[in-house]
């Protein structure tokens, strides 16, 4: 059976892979800055640091 995709389907196709793409680089950010924390002091605060912001909590730096 065809069916009929009008040109509105497409840009939020579009729009949705854009979006999982994005969530997934915030993502693999976020499990980087993870997985150096546990090899060095810097790595281990940018890890926190990128937790608070998914999170939504402040930072220190916010001050």
């Amino acid at each position: 059976m065809l069916s009929y995709l009008d040109a509105g389907t497409g840009s939020v196709l579009l729009a949705a892979l854009a979006g999982g793409a994005a969530g997934f680089a915030v993502l693999g950010r976020l499990m980087w800055h993870r997985f150096l924390g546990v090899f060095s002091k810097k790595h281990r605060v940018m890890a926190e640091v990128a937790s608070s912001e998914l999170v939504g909590e402040p930072t220190d730096e916010d001050d």
